[in-house]
C-alpha cells in the first residue's frame, strides 16, 4: 500500500516559507526579549552602582578625618611613652589631666549588603565586584580596630589624675598602651590600603553631610596631656 503524504495548498516553497516567517518572528521576539532585560539588567546595576559607590564616598570622607587626626594621636602615643618611661624609673610624672577620645569614623556597609542579597551587585563586572569587595574588606577592617582602639583608650584612662605610679599601675600602663601602638597601626595600614582601592576605582571623599554643613573639628588628641 501506498502511502501519499498530503501536499500544502499552495505548495512546498509556499509552505516553507510561511514557516521560515513564523521562525523569524519567533527569533525576533526572543531576541527583543533579551534586549529589553539586558537593558532592565543595566538600568537595575546603574542603580545598584551608583549606591554603593556613594557609600564608599562617604566612607573615604570618614577616613580622611581620621587620618587627618593622625598626627595628634600619634603624638598623644608618644607622649604618654615618654610619661610611662619616667613611671618605670620611679620618676616624677605630670598628672595627666586631659587624656581625651579618639574621633569615631562612620563606617557604613548597609547599601552594599542590600544590593549584594537582592543579587543587583552580581550584574557588575567582575573586576568591579573585586575591587567593592576588597574595599569593603578595608573598611571592616578599619572598624574592627577603632572599635578596639576605643576599648583601650578607655582602660588608659585610669592614668588620668594619678600622681604617683605603682609597680602595678606601670603593668597594666604598659600592656594598654602597647595594645594603643598596635591598634593604631592597625587603623593607618587600613587607611593606606583603602586610598590604594579608592584611586583604582577612581573614589573620592564625599561629604555625606553637606546639607547639614557639618564640619570636623579640631581633635581632643591635639590637646595638651597636662591640660584642663
Amino acid at each position: 500500500m501506498n502511502i501519499h503524504l498530503p501536499k500544502p495548498l499552495h505548495g512546498w516553497r509556499a509552505f516553507m516559507g510561511e514557516v521560515g516567517v513564523i521562525v523569524l518572528g519567533v527569533l525576533i521576539a526572543l531576541g527583543f526579549g533579551q534586549l529589553a532585560d539586558s537593558v532592565h539588567d543595566n538600568i537595575i546595576a546603574g542603580q545598584a552602582r551608583g549606591a554603593v559607590r556613594a557609600e564608599v564616598r562617604e566612607n573615604l570622607w570618614w577616613l580622611a578625618i581620621r587620618e587627618q587626626d593622625e598626627p595628634c594621636i600619634r603624638q598623644r602615643l608618644s607622649e604618654l611613652d615618654g610619661l610611662l618611661a619616667h613611671a618605670r624609673l620611679g620618676e616624677p610624672v605630670p598628672v595627666v589631666q586631659h587624656l581625651a577620645y579618639l574621633p569615631h569614623a562612620k563606617i557604613t556597609t548597609l547599601r552594599w549588603e542590600a544590593n549584594a542579597q537582592a543579587g543587583r551587585a552580581s550584574l557588575f563586572p567582575s573586576d568591579e565586584q573585586r575591587l567593592l569587595d576588597n574595599m569593603y574588606y578595608t573598611t571592616e577592617q578599619f572598624s574592627q580596630a577603632q572599635s578596639e582602639e576605643a576599648i583601650i583608650w578607655s582602660k588608659i584612662g585610669f592614668i588620668q589624675g594619678l600622681r604617683q605610679f605603682t609597680p602595678a599601675d606601670v603593668h597594666d600602663f604598659s600592656i594598654f598602651l602597647s595594645e594603643a601602638h598596635y591598634q593604631d597601626s592597625m587603623v593607618r595600614l587600613s587607611l593606606y590600603r583603602a586610598r590604594q582601592w579608592a584611586q583604582r576605582m577612581n573614589l573620592a571623599a564625599a561629604n555625606p553631610n553637606s546639607v547639614e554643613n557639618l564640619k570636623p573639628s579640631q581633635p581632643q588628641t591635639c590637646q595638651p596631656l597636662t591640660g584642663p
